[in-house]
C-alpha cells in the first residue's frame, strides 16, 4: 500500500513518526513524506522521501518575534499561569489550523495523483484529515507523548474549518480513524480518548555516536551520580543563554554529581566558563547514555521525555512553553520527577539544587520512573502495529479520485 506522511512545518514534528515510518518501510510498503521545507531536512535524516511544498513557514522565527526583548518564553508572559494558560500550552495549536486552511488545497491535489491507501500525520497537522476526508481514506494521527493539544483541540478545528471544508464537499472535519499513542497510559492526560498503543521508539536525527559515548560502552560506573541537562536547542535559542549559564552554575553545587550538558558549540562561547565538574557537549543520542544517567534536568519537551522514561531516569522539568508544561505536570503526578513551572523557582539557585537533590536521595522517583519504564515496554512495537495499519486501510471504500 501507499502511505502518505504528513507533518506540520516544524523540524522537530517529524521525527517522532519516523520508527512506525521505518516499520511500514520495512513490511514492503510505499512511504512519501508530505510537507513544507521546514520539514525537508527531517525527513532526510530519517531515509524518507518527501516532496516540499510551499514557502518556509520558520515556526521558531514566529515564537521570537512573539517574545518580549530579551526574555525567553516563560519571562515573557508574567503573570499568566503556564500549566493552563492557552497562551503557553494548548492555544498555539491555533496556528496549524490556519497552516491547514493554506496548504490543504496543494495537498489535496498531490493526493490526488499519489493515491495513498493511508495517511500518517502528526496530531497538530488537520490538513490530512482534509485529505482523507475528501478521498475516502484512514487517517491515523501519532501523538508525540503527553497530547494537551492534539487530540483535545480537534472539536476547534473542526468549528474553525467548518466553512473551509464544505467548499470541498466535506460536511466536516473527520476525526482520525486510529490515534497510535506511545505515551504510557499512567503517563498521559487523565480523560484524553485513549488511543492504540505503540511502544516509543527514540529517534531525533541521525549522526555519527561521539567518540566519548563509545569510549564509556563497557566501563565501569563510578560512585559520582551522573545528571545530563538537556534543555533542548530552543531554550538556548529563545533568550536562554543567561537562564542555561545560572542553571548549570546553581546545579554544580549539589554534590557528588557530575553534570553534562548539551549545548551546541555556537552558544558555548556565550554560556562561558562553567564549574569543573560541568561537561558542555554538543547535542548527541541522549539514549546512548541515560542507561549510565541517575537523572535527567529537561525543558519537558516530548522526545526528551520520553526517551528519559523508557529509560527509567528521574526527570526534573523547567518548562518554558507549549506541551512542555503538560509534560512535567504528569511526571510529577505519576511521582516520576519534579516540575518547576515558574520563572520564580526556575531562577532561585537554591530551588534548583534543592529539586534536583530531592530527586536523586528519595528512592520514590526512581521507583516512579521504572514503573514507567516498564509500561512502556510492554506496550507493542511498532512492527506489532503495521498488520492494524494495514487492515484499517483494506477497510478503506474505494475513493474517486
Amino acid at each position: 500500500m501507499r502511505v502518505l506522511v504528513m507533518t506540520t512545518p516544524d523540524p522537530s514534528h517529524l521525527p517522532p513518526l519516523a520508527p512506525v515510518a521505518w516499520a511500514l518501510r520495512a513490511a514492503g510498503h510505499d512511504v512519501l513524506v508530505a510537507g513544507q521545507p521546514d520539514s525537508a531536512e527531517s525527513a532526510r535524516t530519517t531515509g524518507l522521501s518527501m516532496v516540499a511544498f510551499g514557502e518556509p513557514f520558520d515556526t521558531e522565527q514566529l515564537v521570537l518575534n512573539s517574545l518580549a526583548p530579551g526574555k525567553r518564553p516563560l519571562e515573557s508572559r508574567p503573570g499568566s499561569a503556564p500549566g493552563t494558560a492557552p497562551s503557553v500550552k494548548g492555544g498555539f495549536g491555533g496556528v496549524w489550523i490556519e497552516r491547514a486552511r493554506a496548504m490543504a488545497g496543494e495537498y489535496l491535489a498531490f493526493a490526488r495523483d499519489y493515491r495513498p491507501d493511508l495517511v500518517l500525520c502528526d496530531p497538530l497537522d488537520y490538513s490530512g484529515l482534509v485529505i482523507g476526508g475528501v478521498l475516502g481514506i484512514p487517517v491515523v494521527h501519532h501523538r508525540w507523548g503527553v497530547d494537551p493539544v492534539g487530540t483535545p483541540r480537534i472539536p476547534a478545528a473542526r468549528e474553525e474549518l467548518a466553512d473551509f471544508c464544505r467548499t470541498l464537499g466535506l460536511e466536516t472535519l473527520p476525526y482520525p480513524a486510529v490515534v497510535l499513542d506511545p505515551c504510557p497510559a499512567a503517563l498521559q492526560l487523565p480523560g484524553i480518548r485513549p488511543g492504540t498503543p505503540v511502544r516509543y521508539v527514540p529517534f531525533n536525527g541521525s549522526g555519527a555516536m561521539p567518540d566519548w559515548v563509545r569510549a564509556e560502552w563497557g566501563a565501569p560506573r563510578t560512585t559520582t551520580r551522573r545528571v545530563v541537562v538537556s534543555l533542548g536547542r530552543r531554550t538556548l535559542a529563545y533568550h536562554g543563554v543567561p537562564f542555561v549559564r545560572a542553571l548549570l552554575h546553581a546545579l554544580a553545587g549539589v554534590p557528588d554529581v557530575e553534570l553534562i550538558a548539551t549545548v551546541g558549540a555556537e552558544h558555548r562561547a556565550a554560556v562561558g566558563p562553567v564549574p569543573a565538574r560541568v561537561r558542555m557537549l554538543d547535542p548527541f543520542p541522549l539514549h546512548a547514555v541515560l542507561g549510565s544517567c541517575d537523572a535527567i534536568v529537561t525543558h519537558g519537551g516530548s522526545a526528551t521525555t520520553m526517551t528519559a522514561t523508557l529509560h527509567g531516569v528521574p526527570q526534573l522539568a523547567l518548562p518554558q512553553m507549549a506541551d512542555c508544561f503538560a509534560h512535567g505536570e504528569r511526571l510529577a503526578a505519576c511521582g516520576a520527577g519534579i516540575s518547576l513551572a515558574t520563572v520564580a523557582e526556575q531562577d532561585d539557585p537554591a530551588v534548583l539544587r534543592a529539586s534536583l537533590s530531592l530527586l536523586l536521595d528519595d528512592p520514590s522517583y526512581a521507583a516512579g520512573a521504572s514503573r514507567l519504564r516498564a509500561d512502556m515496554e510492554r506496550m507493542p512495537s511498532p512492527a506489532e502495529v503495521v498488520p492494524e495499519l494495514e487492515r484499517l486501510a483494506g477497510k478503506a471504500s474505494s475513493a474517486s479520485f
